[in-house]
């Protein structure tokens, strides 16, 4: 598999400069970072914050940046402003080389009257969307994809989100039918609901809509699906090995990420996970 391992940047969130990060991506053997599309804690606006990734990454080599969050919004008043601020992040990101693969979250829904914790993610995200948010979320998807054809936007499988499953992420992405948008298949996150797609149910249902994935883990601690503690991706219930063979077997050559859920030395991590992954996936 040539699948190009990305390194999330919750690995560097511990008050590392954006300088650091480049060093540690490079050093362990990354192929890329996922960044958040902005982050406000480096000092810097929104432009001189994709310049300064621009220029390490060309000064450090290093081959390809994805971005994820903040959310784009669809569903409150304030709608019409998150697109603006997303298509200018899109705009001044293209203009600098930087876009290839855009891990997207968007259409929040959340039930009211029930606790919006990880022990009722059953509960929200596709099981109560609101017709009107996912009309207005699939028309405001299809202006970006006809804007940047040239780039890939995968929804993440994320609890509260009405792409929260492989099932819902791919029905929301058939909705929108463009053939940039699809899924970043994130099975970590499915852990945490009572009723979710077994793994290689769930890496079928995204099927050629697969454009990306997130490797992380857990450790179940108790009974309900929420009592999970976050460790490495060797020792999570999730069999990574596992997972890259059915990735395997499904032809997939997308690029592979990597998160570290948990606290310590987030660091030290990003090599622990490389070293256990990048055999795995580069050996088949």
């Amino acid at each position: 598999m040539k699948n190009p391992i990305i390194m999330h940047i919750n690995y560097c969130e511990q008050g590392q400069t954006l300088e650091r990060i480049f060093k540690v991506a490079t050093s362990i053997g990354y192929d890329g970072v996922e960044f958040r599309r902005f982050k406000d804690i480096y000092g810097l606006d929104q432009k001189a914050y994709l310049e300064t990734i621009a220029e390490l990454k060309d000064a450090f080599n290093l081959p390809l940046t994805f971005f994820g969050g903040p959310e784009l919004d669809t569903v409150t008043e304030k709608a019409e402003e998150s697109l603006e601020g997303y298509l200018k992040f899109l705009e001044i990101a293209d203009g600098l080389h930087l876009l290839s693969t855009i891990n997207m979250m968007t259409a929040k829904s959340v039930a009211p009257g029930i606790p919006a914790d990880l022990y009722h993610c059953d509960d929200h995200g596709y099981a109560v969307k609101d017709d009107i948010v996912w009309e207005r979320t699939v028309e405001t998807c299809r202006k970006i994809a006809d804007l940047y054809p040239h780039v890939h936007f995968a929804f993440e499988t994320h609890m509260f989100y009405v792409h929260d499953t492989a099932k819902s992420a791919r029905y929301l992405v058939d909705a929108i039918d463009r053939g940039n948008f699809g899924i970043n298949l994130d099975y970590g996150n499915a852990l945490f609901y009572k009723h979710t797609e077994p793994l290689e149910e769930a890496i079928d249902i995204a099927g050629n809509k697969l454009f990306y994935t997130h490797f992380k883990s857990y450790q179940p601690i108790g009974k309900e699906a929420g009592d999970l503690l976050p460790t490495s991706l060797a020792d999570g219930c999730v069999n990574h090995r596992r997972y890259v063979a059915k990735l395997k077997e499904i032809g997939f050559e997308g690029p592979i990420g990597i998160e570290a859920p948990r606290p310590g030395d987030r660091e030290h991590f990003a090599k622990e996970d490389f070293e256990y992954i990048a055999p795995i996936i580069r050996e088949c």
